[in-house]
């Protein structure tokens, strides 16, 4: 995907926010950091589009940034919970297309829905879950969360079902969930069709609800 034409804005630049810019500069988008620490500014200037120093609590501070003009902003403020529901609720009233923000705890999270955040994520948390989906099943790479109870994954077939055609599959007839792709080596085919055999390796893309996923990769 090309991100070269999207804008974010970090806002908040710790180890959480200083990943998010590097991860987004990687894929081609134009960043601006910000952060009252004019430290964290120097070392997000080495990765970012554009660093400043910059209160986002303040609301004439994010009408100067223009924060609304961006496709996206996340607010990864740390440890002061007040500074970031502020900075959030400015943000959003600015009229920001989008606003994501880093979470400490479940308190932090209620009333940041109540504000109005876009997108909530606790990092902790949310990492904690991957990699227990992983232990418990090594077929499953990851869950990718869509909202509204939706997922999207891939699947690693195993010896279990090598010879089989993907129509077979115990999920493949359910109409709830949609088969997005199929990849062998260096090869993806969008919407494989059903009668594909299926080798040891091969990957599958799956989307749909993320509770009827958990129970049919289980018959897998």
């Amino acid at each position: 995907m090309n991100f070269e034409d999207k804008q974010f804005a970090v806002v908040g630049l710790g180890r959480f926010g200083l990943a998010v810019c590097q991860e987004l500069v990687d894929s081609g988008a134009q960043v601006l950091a910000v952060d009252v620490d004019e430290e964290l500014v120097k070392m997000a200037a080495n990765i970012a589009t554009q660093a400043i120093v910059a209160n986002c609590t303040h609301e004439e501070t994010v009408k100067e940034l223009k924060l609304n003009e961006y496709d996206m902003v996340m607010v990864s403020i740390g440890e002061n919970v007040n500074a970031s529901m502020l900075a959030t609720l400015v943000i959003k009233d600015s009229g920001a297309k989008s606003v994501w923000v880093k979470a400490n705890d479940k308190a932090h999270i209620r009333i940041l829905q109540k504000i109005g955040a876009d997108h909530i994520i606790m990092p902790e948390r949310d990492m904690g879950a991957r990699v227990a989906r992983k232990m418990l099943d090594k077929r499953v790479l990851e869950f990718q969360e869509l909202g509204s109870g939706l997922a999207m994954t891939e699947i690693v077939i195993g010896s279990r079902w090598m010879g089989s055609q993907i129509g077979q599959l115990p999920f493949s007839q359910d109409k709830e969930i949609m088969i997005l792709g199929f990849k062998r080596g260096a090869q993806i085919t969008p919407t494989p069709a059903s009668d594909i055999q299926l080798e040891i390796g091969d990957l599958l893309i799956v989307v749909g609800p993320q509770k009827e996923l958990t129970k049919r990769l289980k018959a897998l």
